[in-house]
């Protein structure tokens, strides 16, 4: 029984090449090809990124807006009653005084949410665009420094302001209700103040009187023309950093809105 052997002929070196080529071009178009999937789904991930940071500076937008307004009002407010009161020694009107007297603090709390995610998840990458990133970097800066000057001025309110005011007028100051307040009291007021404002009916006569009667010597006057003299300055140095912030807030959005929105 005869066996057949069946010869391979051996390739010419021409095909071992060509065999290469074909293959490392298949290797080079999928790599090619996983690269420009990568970019896709970056430019896409970059893009909804984008569109969550701008929901974030648009609500510090409004929020500076609303501050910028009431600060602005309120070191006008300080500073007149420093000079109306702190070099002619002019006696106060306390019951007009309690009425007008805004002692809130309004404070800036920087929305950085979606920058804080994609700066913890390293997401900063994604925004190819050098210029678009420089300007969130320089924006959260900015911000933070906003937030920080904020808290200073709580820190010296708490700390100074509001201690010179106790300190310094009498407690009938504190207790008095404006007729304003009295109409306008809600449910929430009685449940905050639980008892206030029933006794203040039993009251309000001895704290009417007490506020016409109290006169401040000129120490006191000092003491408070001081008060109000660095509150007005806290306020001020913030609406600064405040201002500014809102204005580079307007120009980044329109950048990102030149980019992203096509």
């Amino acid at each position: 029984m005869e066996v057949h052997h069946h010869s391979h002929k051996p390739k010419k070196w021409k095909e071992y090449i060509t065999e290469f080529l074909m293959l490392f071009l298949a290797v080079s178009m999928g790599f090619i090809a996983e690269n420009i999937r990568e970019k896709h789904i970056e430019n896409e991930r970059s893009e909804e990124l984008m569109h969550a940071f701008v929901s974030d500076i648009k609500e510090n937008q409004v929020q500076l807006d609303s501050l910028i307004t009431s600060n602005s009002r309120i070191a006008y407010y300080y500073d007149s009653l420093a000079f109306d009161h702190g070099f002619v020694k002019k006696q106060l009107d306390l019951k007009a005084l309690a009425e007008t007297i805004d002692l809130w603090v309004y404070r800036f709390v920087n929305k950085k949410t979606i920058f804080e995610q994609m700066k913890n998840t390293g997401a900063l990458r994604y925004i190819q665009d050098k210029e678009i990133l420089n300007a969130v970097l320089r924006y959260e800066e900015n911000a933070n420094f906003a937030e920080t000057r904020s808290l200073m001025e709580v820190d010296q309110y708490n700390n100074e302001f509001r201690p010179a005011i106790a300190k310094t007028l009498p407690i009938a100051f504190s207790k008095y209700i404006s007729e304003g307040e009295l109409k306008t009291m809600t449910k929430m007021d009685t449940i905050v103040h639980p008892g206030r404002y029933e006794h203040y009916n039993s009251y309000s006569a001895a704290i009417k009187k007490e506020l016409e009667n109290t006169k401040l010597t000129n120490e006191q006057m000092n003491t408070l023309a001081k008060a109000w003299h660095f509150r007005q300055e806290k306020i001020t140095v913030g609406l600064r950093f405040q201002i500014k912030l809102k204005e580079q807030g307007s120009e980044l959005l329109k950048l990102i809105e030149q980019k992203y929105n096509h």
